[in-house]
Protein backbone atom coordinates (compact mmCIF):
# COMPACT_ATOMS: atom_id res chain seq x y z
CA UNK A 1 0.00 0.00 0.00
CA UNK A 2 3.33 2.56 0.72
CA UNK A 3 4.32 1.95 -2.39
CA UNK A 4 0.61 2.73 -4.43
CA UNK A 5 0.81 5.75 -2.58
CA UNK A 6 4.55 7.14 -3.28
CA UNK A 7 3.24 6.54 -7.11
CA UNK A 8 0.53 8.36 -6.98
CA UNK A 9 2.15 11.08 -4.85
CA UNK A 10 4.81 11.43 -7.77
CA UNK A 11 2.95 12.93 -10.58
CA UNK A 12 0.95 15.13 -8.08
CA UNK A 13 4.01 17.03 -7.14
CA UNK A 14 5.42 17.45 -10.51
CA UNK A 15 1.69 19.03 -11.01
CA UNK A 16 2.37 21.34 -8.64
CA UNK A 17 5.36 23.15 -10.64
CA UNK A 18 2.24 24.69 -12.39
CA UNK A 19 0.78 26.43 -9.87
CA UNK A 20 0.55 26.94 -5.90
CA UNK A 21 -0.96 29.61 -3.89
CA UNK A 22 -0.03 33.29 -4.80
CA UNK A 23 0.26 33.75 -1.04
CA UNK A 24 1.52 33.30 2.29
CA UNK A 25 -2.11 32.32 4.69
CA UNK A 26 -2.84 30.74 8.11
CA UNK A 27 -6.54 29.53 9.27
CA UNK A 28 -7.04 28.39 12.86
CA UNK A 29 -10.83 27.52 13.67
CA UNK A 30 -13.49 25.47 14.89
CA UNK A 31 -16.48 23.93 13.93
CA UNK A 32 -19.47 22.35 15.74
CA UNK A 33 -21.17 19.27 14.26
CA UNK A 34 -24.50 17.71 14.90
CA UNK A 35 -24.40 14.31 12.92
CA UNK A 36 -26.25 11.23 13.13
CA UNK A 37 -24.32 7.77 13.71
CA UNK A 38 -25.67 4.56 11.78
CA UNK A 39 -24.12 1.36 10.60
CA UNK A 40 -23.04 -2.01 12.30
CA UNK A 41 -20.44 -3.40 14.33
CA UNK A 42 -18.37 -6.34 15.63
CA UNK A 43 -15.71 -7.05 17.46
CA UNK A 44 -13.09 -10.29 17.75
CA UNK A 45 -15.62 -12.01 15.76
CA UNK A 46 -15.83 -13.42 12.33
CA UNK A 47 -19.17 -14.40 12.72
CA UNK A 48 -21.82 -12.01 10.80
CA UNK A 49 -24.72 -13.12 13.36
CA UNK A 50 -22.64 -11.11 15.55
CA UNK A 51 -22.80 -7.66 13.87
CA UNK A 52 -24.18 -4.96 16.22
CA UNK A 53 -26.83 -2.45 14.81
CA UNK A 54 -25.61 0.83 16.84
CA UNK A 55 -29.19 1.87 16.29
CA UNK A 56 -31.29 -0.34 16.86
CA UNK A 57 -29.60 -2.62 19.02
CA UNK A 58 -27.30 -0.08 21.38
CA UNK A 59 -29.48 2.94 21.33
CA UNK A 60 -27.29 5.50 19.65
CA UNK A 61 -28.99 8.37 17.37
CA UNK A 62 -27.25 11.94 17.01
CA UNK A 63 -25.00 13.76 18.69
CA UNK A 64 -22.51 16.41 18.88
CA UNK A 65 -19.20 17.43 18.70
CA UNK A 66 -16.38 19.78 18.37
CA UNK A 67 -13.14 19.27 15.94
CA UNK A 68 -10.19 21.81 15.60
CA UNK A 69 -8.06 22.25 12.59
CA UNK A 70 -5.45 24.39 11.18
CA UNK A 71 -4.19 25.22 7.59
CA UNK A 72 -1.19 26.16 6.30
CA UNK A 73 -0.24 27.48 2.74
CA UNK A 74 2.12 29.74 1.33
CA UNK A 75 3.47 29.87 -2.38
CA UNK A 76 6.83 28.21 -2.32
CA UNK A 77 6.79 25.51 -5.67
CA UNK A 78 6.69 21.56 -4.57
CA UNK A 79 6.66 22.14 -1.06
CA UNK A 80 3.21 20.90 0.18
CA UNK A 81 0.63 23.00 2.48
CA UNK A 82 -0.15 21.34 5.54
CA UNK A 83 -4.23 20.95 6.73
CA UNK A 84 -4.37 19.38 10.20
CA UNK A 85 -7.96 18.25 11.52
CA UNK A 86 -8.23 16.72 15.34
CA UNK A 87 -11.67 15.22 15.96
CA UNK A 88 -13.03 13.96 19.18
CA UNK A 89 -16.25 11.60 19.71
CA UNK A 90 -17.31 11.04 23.21
CA UNK A 91 -20.60 9.61 23.68
CA UNK A 92 -22.92 6.65 25.22
CA UNK A 93 -26.40 5.18 25.03
CA UNK A 94 -28.72 2.41 26.47
CA UNK A 95 -30.52 -0.02 24.68
CA UNK A 96 -32.81 -3.36 25.48
CA UNK A 97 -31.17 -6.20 22.90
CA UNK A 98 -33.83 -8.41 20.92
CA UNK A 99 -30.95 -10.65 20.16
CA UNK A 100 -28.04 -12.70 21.78
CA UNK A 101 -24.78 -11.74 19.97
CA UNK A 102 -21.00 -12.43 20.92
CA UNK A 103 -18.76 -8.44 21.62
CA UNK A 104 -14.89 -9.57 22.50
CA UNK A 105 -15.37 -11.96 25.37
CA UNK A 106 -18.63 -11.38 26.21
CA UNK A 107 -21.72 -13.26 25.05
CA UNK A 108 -25.00 -10.83 25.92
CA UNK A 109 -28.48 -12.40 25.85
CA UNK A 110 -31.83 -11.65 24.20
CA UNK A 111 -33.80 -8.82 26.24
CA UNK A 112 -30.20 -7.59 28.25
CA UNK A 113 -30.22 -3.83 29.01
CA UNK A 114 -26.60 -2.90 27.88
CA UNK A 115 -24.92 0.45 28.54
CA UNK A 116 -22.54 1.55 25.26
CA UNK A 117 -19.69 4.44 25.64
CA UNK A 118 -17.83 5.25 22.23
CA UNK A 119 -14.75 7.47 22.50
CA UNK A 120 -13.20 7.91 19.06
CA UNK A 121 -9.93 10.68 18.77
CA UNK A 122 -9.22 11.18 15.17
CA UNK A 123 -6.48 13.04 13.99
CA UNK A 124 -5.79 14.16 10.18
CA UNK A 125 -3.06 15.36 8.41
CA UNK A 126 -2.85 16.45 5.14
CA UNK A 127 -0.06 17.27 2.28
CA UNK A 128 -1.70 18.79 -0.21
CA UNK A 129 -0.31 20.86 -3.87
CA UNK A 130 -2.61 23.36 -5.42
CA UNK A 131 -2.22 22.99 -8.98
CA UNK A 132 -4.95 25.23 -9.64
CA UNK A 133 -5.26 29.00 -7.91
CA UNK A 134 -7.70 32.06 -9.73
CA UNK A 135 -11.23 32.32 -9.13
CA UNK A 136 -11.50 28.38 -9.03
CA UNK A 137 -8.76 26.16 -7.28
CA UNK A 138 -7.75 22.82 -6.60
CA UNK A 139 -5.88 20.75 -4.59
CA UNK A 140 -4.58 17.33 -4.47
CA UNK A 141 -2.38 15.24 -1.90
CA UNK A 142 -2.13 12.90 0.83
CA UNK A 143 -4.01 12.52 4.03
CA UNK A 144 -2.71 10.60 6.69
CA UNK A 145 -5.71 9.27 9.40
CA UNK A 146 -4.73 8.10 13.01
CA UNK A 147 -7.54 6.71 14.34
CA UNK A 148 -7.82 5.42 18.24
CA UNK A 149 -11.34 3.90 19.21
CA UNK A 150 -12.43 2.73 22.40
CA UNK A 151 -15.52 1.18 22.17
CA UNK A 152 -16.78 -0.19 25.43
CA UNK A 153 -20.73 -2.62 25.90
CA UNK A 154 -21.77 -3.38 29.71
CA UNK A 155 -24.98 -5.59 30.08
CA UNK A 156 -26.88 -5.77 32.81
CA UNK A 157 -26.12 -9.58 33.61
CA UNK A 158 -23.56 -10.61 31.49
CA UNK A 159 -20.44 -8.04 32.22
CA UNK A 160 -18.25 -5.71 30.14
CA UNK A 161 -15.63 -5.53 27.53
CA UNK A 162 -13.86 -3.43 25.43
CA UNK A 163 -12.79 -3.11 21.90
CA UNK A 164 -9.40 -1.00 21.16
CA UNK A 165 -8.91 0.12 17.78
CA UNK A 166 -6.24 2.41 16.57
CA UNK A 167 -4.29 2.30 13.35
CA UNK A 168 -2.62 5.07 11.07
CA UNK A 169 -4.52 5.28 7.49
CA UNK A 170 -3.10 6.79 4.39
CA UNK A 171 -5.25 8.32 2.36
CA UNK A 172 -5.69 10.12 -1.33
CA UNK A 173 -6.70 13.69 -0.87
CA UNK A 174 -8.58 16.36 -2.75
CA UNK A 175 -10.20 20.02 -2.77
CA UNK A 176 -11.90 22.06 -5.00
CA UNK A 177 -13.40 25.61 -4.28
CA UNK A 178 -15.18 28.82 -6.04
CA UNK A 179 -14.10 32.33 -4.63
CA UNK A 180 -16.62 34.95 -5.41
CA UNK A 181 -14.82 38.17 -6.31
CA UNK A 182 -14.64 41.10 -3.96
CA UNK A 183 -17.38 39.43 -1.38
CA UNK A 184 -15.25 37.16 1.08
CA UNK A 185 -17.97 34.60 -0.39
CA UNK A 186 -16.39 31.00 -1.29
CA UNK A 187 -17.85 27.49 -1.42
CA UNK A 188 -15.96 24.80 -1.59
CA UNK A 189 -15.43 20.54 -0.85
CA UNK A 190 -12.48 18.93 0.56
CA UNK A 191 -12.29 15.16 1.06
CA UNK A 192 -9.97 12.01 1.50
CA UNK A 193 -10.51 8.32 0.51
CA UNK A 194 -9.03 5.14 0.53
CA UNK A 195 -9.89 1.31 -0.10
CA UNK A 196 -7.87 -1.53 0.96
CA UNK A 197 -7.87 -5.14 2.05
CA UNK A 198 -11.44 -5.13 1.91
CA UNK A 199 -11.75 -1.97 4.19
CA UNK A 200 -12.76 1.14 3.12
CA UNK A 201 -12.34 5.00 4.75
CA UNK A 202 -13.48 8.59 3.58
CA UNK A 203 -14.28 11.67 4.73
CA UNK A 204 -16.14 14.80 2.68
CA UNK A 205 -17.16 17.80 3.40
CA UNK A 206 -19.10 20.64 1.92
CA UNK A 207 -19.37 24.03 2.58
CA UNK A 208 -19.80 27.92 2.31
CA UNK A 209 -17.21 30.56 3.86
CA UNK A 210 -16.89 33.84 4.60
CA UNK A 211 -14.01 35.67 5.00
CA UNK A 212 -14.39 39.12 6.83
CA UNK A 213 -12.19 42.13 6.34
CA UNK A 214 -11.30 41.45 10.50
CA UNK A 215 -9.35 38.14 10.31
CA UNK A 216 -12.54 36.25 11.79
CA UNK A 217 -14.35 33.89 9.19
CA UNK A 218 -17.54 32.04 9.70
CA UNK A 219 -18.49 28.86 7.57
CA UNK A 220 -21.41 26.55 7.63
CA UNK A 221 -21.03 22.84 5.89
CA UNK A 222 -21.82 19.09 6.00
CA UNK A 223 -19.69 16.19 6.91
CA UNK A 224 -19.49 13.01 6.01
CA UNK A 225 -16.75 10.15 7.61
CA UNK A 226 -17.33 6.14 7.03
CA UNK A 227 -14.98 4.51 8.50
CA UNK A 228 -15.89 0.38 6.67
CA UNK A 229 -13.38 -2.17 8.90
CA UNK A 230 -12.61 -5.74 7.31
CA UNK A 231 -10.81 -7.39 10.39
CA UNK A 232 -8.93 -3.91 11.17
CA UNK A 233 -7.14 -4.39 14.41
CA UNK A 234 -9.32 -7.07 14.93
CA UNK A 235 -12.83 -5.36 14.29
CA UNK A 236 -15.24 -5.00 11.85
CA UNK A 237 -17.62 -2.22 11.31
CA UNK A 238 -19.46 -0.25 8.82
CA UNK A 239 -20.34 3.11 10.49
CA UNK A 240 -21.36 6.11 9.26
CA UNK A 241 -21.10 9.73 11.02
CA UNK A 242 -23.18 12.14 9.04
CA UNK A 243 -24.67 16.09 9.25
CA UNK A 244 -24.32 19.61 9.13
CA UNK A 245 -21.74 22.04 10.96
CA UNK A 246 -21.35 25.47 11.95
CA UNK A 247 -17.65 26.68 12.40
CA UNK A 248 -15.79 29.68 13.37
CA UNK A 249 -11.95 30.63 12.39
CA UNK A 250 -9.10 33.37 12.16
CA UNK A 251 -7.20 33.87 9.31
CA UNK A 252 -4.07 36.09 8.41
Amino acid sequence: MEKRMLALALPIVLAATTACADTLSARIGFNYWDFDISGTARYQSTNPADAIDVNDDLGFNNDTLTSLYAIFEHPAPLIPNVKVVSTSLDSDANGALSRAFTWGDIDFTINEDVRSEVQLDQIDAALYWRILDNVANLDIGINAKYIDIDATITGATSGSDTANVSGLVPMLYAGVGIDLPLTGLSVSADGAYISYDGSNFYDVTVRATYDSPWLLGIEAGYRKLRLDLDNFDESYANVEFAGPYLGAYIHF
